[in-house]
Order: structure tokens, then sequence, then C-alpha cells
């Protein structure tokens, strides 16, 4: 087909889209808005997959956690699960001498009520040595972090984020003023510099951190166990065979025999970010599949449309025919006309999709590349739909007679 039938076939099929705006538009409008929604939402997966991938490795991806595994306790009306109280301190220092760790530190986590000057909130409460602050990265906004001997002292001290302070405190500094944990007095002695929210969306900023013996002794009934252990690889390649390590030694301290269950469980970053993947995988999927079938609606939309131009315009298929216009003809024709509407829809939806992505990225936290490629592979998309739809009627419209047009 030469350019000039080309042009003057697409400018036949836009004449016959202008003779019926609001179907056209609302035919072409329902692939604009598909295809600008797989855009959009191909670019706030991958902006939430890159946020969630900087919190996951803001600490490292060397770190690895032990976690107190949890079990089935029965009860007369109901069947919960609890923790079992089974990681000592202790077992820190074992993990710490062992060969590829660079340090451990054990942890113990409560939610709790507290009030300050200015309000009472429930927040969460870290039990840990000073250590915790350096395996964390923390920084301090204002006074000092708590030190080995007051851990050792039980003193009732505590460093606590900047969200938790405006709960407690408002707009004032609560360095050098008391709070109470669970209606015990606590010195608060540091602020710590903002940190956001994790993987999981725990705000970091509110949290109080108090030494480990005092929040043992003081706030979590005298127990002697601990909830978790954080270890930290010196590098990458020493993760998964310092993992198999700390497994092997946790359970040679426990006396735990072949065969039998852990009592605890073992967590590594790189773990983690492939649970992040996967999860991500899905969300990609479940997105595709929204965005097919909304395309796909817009296909059968572009079909009534054109079935509907079909019967309208018997007078004017008949005519064509009648004066010698072949069936091939009168089929390109309604085919350049779905052509039309798919690429006004598809690439209408690209841009729109773009444009949307781009605000977002300039108006929010998220950031992402705009997905040219998925902006193209949606509007090829949708032109395809446009075409495989439009066939239909198409082939109707060039299967009708001179006569039986003209008589109807």
């Amino acid at each position: 087909m030469s350019s000039s039938r080309l042009a003057r076939l697409l400018a036949t099929a836009w004449n016959g889209i202008r003779e019926h705006r609001l179907r056209s538009a609302l035919a072409a409008g329902g692939l604009l808005v598909g295809v600008a929604a797989v855009v959009v939402m191909v670019a706030v997966g991958q902006g939430t997959r890159n946020q969630v991938l900087e919190r996951i490795t803001a600490m490292g991806t060397n770190i690895i956690t032990v976690r107190a595994a949890k079990r089935a306790a029965t009860g007369l009306r109901s069947r919960t699960t609890t923790e079992m109280m089974s990681l000592e301190p202790a077992d820190a220092d074992a993990l710490a001498r062992l060969e590829g760790a660079e340090m451990a530190v054990p942890m113990e986590m409560r939610l709790m009520r507290m009030s300050g000057p200015e309000g009472t909130t429930d927040a969460l409460v870290l039990a840990a040595p000073p250590g915790i602050f350096a395996f964390e990265n923390q920084e301090l906004a204002e006074g000092r972090f708590f030190t080995a001997r007051e851990n050792r002292s039980r003193r009732r001290v505590a460093v606590i984020g900047p969200a938790l302070r405006e709960h407690l405190g408002g707009e004032g500094s609560l360095v050098g003023r008391t709070i109470e944990i669970k209606k015990q007095p606590f010195l608060v002695v540091g602020e710590l510099e903002p940190k956001g929210v994790d993987a999981n969306g725990n705000d970091l900023d509110e949290r109080v951190y108090v030494p480990l013996r005092t929040g043992q002794s003081r706030l979590m009934g005298g127990t002697r166990y601990v909830g978790y252990l954080l270890l930290r690889a010196q590098d990458e390649s020493a993760m998964q065979p310092l993992a198999q390590d700390a497994s092997r030694l946790l359970r040679k301290r426990r006396g735990i025999k072949q065969g039998q269950p852990d009592v605890f469980r073992v967590f590594t970053q790189l773990e983690t970010i492939q649970r992040r993947e996967e999860s991500n995988k899905i969300f990609s999927s479940t997105i595709t599949g929204v965005a097919a079938v909304s395309l796909l609606v817009a296909g059968v939309g572009i079909m009534a449309v054109m079935l509907i131009a079909v019967r309208e315009r018997t007078t004017e298929i008949g005519l064509r025919r009648a004066v010698g216009a072949r069936r091939r003809d009168v089929m390109l024709q309604f085919m350049a006309e779905a052509l039309v509407l798919g690429l006004v829809g598809g690439g209408g939806g690209a841009l729109l999709g773009l444009a949307v992505a781009w605000g977002i990225r300039a108006l929010g936290t998220l950031e992402f590349a705009l997905p040219w490629p998925a902006a193209l592979g949606a509007a090829g998309l949708a032109l395809g739909i446009s075409l495989a739809f439009g066939l239909a009627p198409a082939r109707r419209a060039a299967g009708l007679t001179p006569v039986d047009a003209l008589r109807e």
C-alpha cells in the first residue's frame, strides 16, 4: 500500500470517527485510562521497590537476626502462640567470636505505655546494651547515648526517637527531663536523628532505647532472656557460612540433639530482600492482571462502538460497494478506524501515565526512572487489542452486499 493511499485511508477513518465524537471518545478513553493506569502502577511499584530495598540495606546487607521461636499453647478456651524464651545475652558474646562475625548485640523489645510532660502514648521499648547504637548506625541529635556502666548498674536512663519526643514533650527538648515507662521514671539522656520507617512500615522514630539490664529487671519482669540476637557479618560472602555456624553454636549451647527442632529462627538480610522481591513480583502480576482486564473491557467497548457504526453506516457501505469499492477496501476502512482509536487511546494513555508518574516523582518521596518501556509496551498492547476487537466489525461491514446494504 502506497503512502498516499494509507494517508487517504487514515483521513477517511478520522472523518468517520469525528462524525461520532462522543462514542469514539468513550471507546478511546477506556484504552487511555487503562494504559495510563498500567504506566502509573509500574512506576509506583518500581519506586516502592527501590524505597523498600533502600530501607532494608540501610543497616547493611550483612545482618543476621536470630529470633526466639514460637510455639502453640492450648488453653481451655483458645489456642495461642507464644515465644519460647530461649536466647540469652551471653549467646551474643559467643556469636561475636565466630569466624566471619564483626559484632553481635542482644535485644528485647516490648510495646509499653509511657507518659511525658506533654502527653501519653504507647511506643516500642528496646532494651539493649550500648552497642545497639553502633550496630544500627544511629546518630545523636542531642545529648548522649547511655553507657556500659549505666547498663551494669541498671540505671533508669533512656534515649528516644524524635517522633516519640513530639508525642511526649511537644516541641520542647526532653533531654535532661524525666518520662515514665510503665509508671517508672526514666531520665532522657539523648535524642536520636530521624530514621524514618523500616521495610515493614514501622516508624523507627517512635522508639525508646533503655539499657538491657534495666529493661530486663525493671520493665520486663526480671527475665534473663531476650527475644533477639543481632549479628553482623564482616561481608556478604560470609553471610551464609556464618548463619550456619550461628545455628550450630546455638543448638550446641542449648543441648539440642540431632532431629530435635530449634528453639530459635535465623534470618539474613538477603532472605529479607528475597522475600520482598517475591512480594514485588506478586504485586506486579496483580497489576498486570488488572491492567489486562481493563484493556480487554476497553477493547469490548471499541468493538461495540464499531458494530454500531457498521449498523448506522450500512447505506454508506452499500453506496461504496455499488460504485466499485471492494470488500477489502471496506474492511481496511474500518480497520483503519480501529487503528486510529488504538493510537489515540494507547498513545494518549502512555503520555498521560508518564505525566502522572513524573508528577508523583516530583511531588512525592518515591525515586524511580520514568517507565518508558512499560509505556511503549502498554501502548502497543492497546493498539493490538483495538485492532483485534475491530476485526469482527470490519469483516461484518465487508460482508455486506451492495443490494442488501441499499435495501436496508
